[in-house]
């Protein structure tokens, strides 16, 4: 009840935010409209003029989510000769900047320069070939609105799998955590079959050690939610505890839908990073 209280400070917090929100929301779809203006100008798919536009430099070129388009455009028709030919656009675009990247990843690991040579060929292959994966997957669709985001992503995934491949990295030893696993939990409520096939029931008589155990799985998760930042601890508090929809929290607040939404989501991404090294401690 406590930080319930704090929700009228936060809201004029939240309005100035709901402000930057709806600006940058309006940002996005101008540019998304812009975008499907320029694939919805190009001329029929597969004539001379859609490739000679495709395949222009200087100050006439598309921008890349466009050709992100042309590429799952190319695979719907089953066109391979047209992906592979939307591919080469693509890649001789990014391949200066790739290659730049690949190089200076590198200088930050102690290598030799003939290691370091092989080591520039596996890592930029590695990233190209997620980008083709990445590119023809119809669902990424925010390769569609930036590019640019999403290979700056695409890059750091290629390099912690390829170092981590290579033996560079090891995984960091893992915290343990003193909370009970609730799976732990779960399994003591189920019978053990034995080598010998017979079936052994756990029997817990002690009803303080079982609510004790309880008590943990009780406590742990508002101590969690407490520690989230404010403005996604309201969100989380509104919805879960004061059980009010997503467009009452949205009204409270001041904010849009999505931007419940979006802070729910972000909360919920934190208190999943904080659970994860119960789920390792118990698959180790």
């Amino acid at each position: 009840m406590l930080c319930l209280e704090k929700v009228s400070v936060i809201v004029k917090q939240e309005l100035a935010q709901s402000v930057e929100d709806h600006d940058r929301d309006s940002e996005l779809v101008k540019r998304r409209a812009s975008l499907a203006a320029i694939y919805d100008a190009l001329p029929a798919y597969g004539s001379t003029a859609y490739w000679k536009t495709l395949e222009a430099r200087g100050d006439t070129i598309l921008p890349l989510e466009v050709l992100v388009r042309c590429v799952r455009h190319a695979i719907k028709c089953g066109d391979d000769l047209g992906r592979k030919r939307v591919f080469e656009v693509i890649f001789c675009r990014t391949y200066n900047s790739n290659e730049y990247w690949a190089n200076s990843v590198l200088k930050t690991v102690n290598l030799q320069a003939d290691e370091q040579y092989t080591l520039l060929s596996d890592l930029f292959a590695d990233l190209c070939e997620c980008m083709m994966r990445a590119l023809m997957d119809s669902s990424r669709l925010f390769w569609e609105e930036n590019f640019q985001h999403c290979l700056s992503f695409e890059r750091r995934h290629v390099f912690r799998t390829f170092m981590t491949r290579e033996g560079r990295w090891t995984k960091q030893p893992l915290k343990k955590t003193a909370r009970i696993p609730r799976a732990l939990l779960d399994s003591l409520d189920h019978p053990v079959q034995q080598l010998e096939g017979d079936v052994h029931e756990i029997r817990i008589e002690d009803e303080m050690a079982q609510k004790a155990l309880l008590a943990v799985e009780h406590s742990d998760l508002p101590r969690l939610i407490l520690s989230l930042p404010d403005k996604l601890k309201t969100v989380v508090l509104l919805i879960f505890w004061e059980g009010k929809t997503e467009k009452d929290t949205a009204l409270v607040l001041g904010i849009t839908d999505r931007t419940v939404r979006n802070r729910l989501r972000d909360a919920l991404e934190i208190l999943r990073h904080k659970l994860e090294p119960e789920r390792e401690w118990l698959y180790e």
